[in-house]
């Protein structure tokens, strides 16, 4: 674990891209880079969204994904093809999916801490009818903003990990 670089006075933004059964993708903008969370849309698809809210992919540090649900994960291969960050995801999460067994990726697991693009994100269980569901928690100085998606409950750790965020982003299933 390295020396967090968080400028205190930042803030986290969240963009969502898609939200629904036909497709997920959001990015999380820090102070030193951006996040994308899920591809579960066409990647052409994806550029002319983030383009139209004045998103520049081009700051997209890491892929980091939920579970292993289509609408989720389906523009990933193609996503990965033209994208030279990190992608990250559980083992039961690429083992879920054949296709995204055959791409790079770096395993997390619930309780992980990774620093992204300036940011700390906490990896958490959440409930869902898959392997291994996770939600995020970024934070960076004073700023804290909560991911989750697909849950039927709020599990403990999720509890934990949301408290104190000012943004949440919650979409049950």
């Amino acid at each position: 674990a390295g020396a967090m670089l968080c400028n205190m006075d930042a803030n986290i933004h969240l963009h969502i891209l898609a939200s629904g059964s036909k497709g997920n993708a959001c990015v999380v903008e820090g102070p030193q880079g951006s996040v994308l969370i899920d591809c579960g849309i066409s990647r052409r698809a994806l550029l002319q969204r983030a383009g139209e809210l004045g998103i520049d992919m081009g700051r997209v540090e890491a892929l980091l994904l939920t579970h292993e649900h289509s609408d989720h994960v389906s523009g990933v291969s193609v996503f990965a093809k033209g994208f030279d960050g990190a992608l990250f995801a559980t083992a039961g999460t690429i083992a879920g999916r054949s296709y995204l067994r055959g791409l790079p990726f770096s395993t997390f697991a619930p309780g992980d801490e990774l620093c992204i693009a300036g940011m700390s994100v906490q990896v958490f269980h959440t409930s869902h009818d898959v392997a291994d569901p996770v939600g995020f928690r970024f934070e960076c100085g004073t700023d804290a903003l909560g991911y989750c998606t697909d849950t039927g409950v709020l599990t403990p750790q999720a509890q934990a990990a949301l408290a104190g965020c000012r943004i949440l982003a919650l979409e049950s299933n």
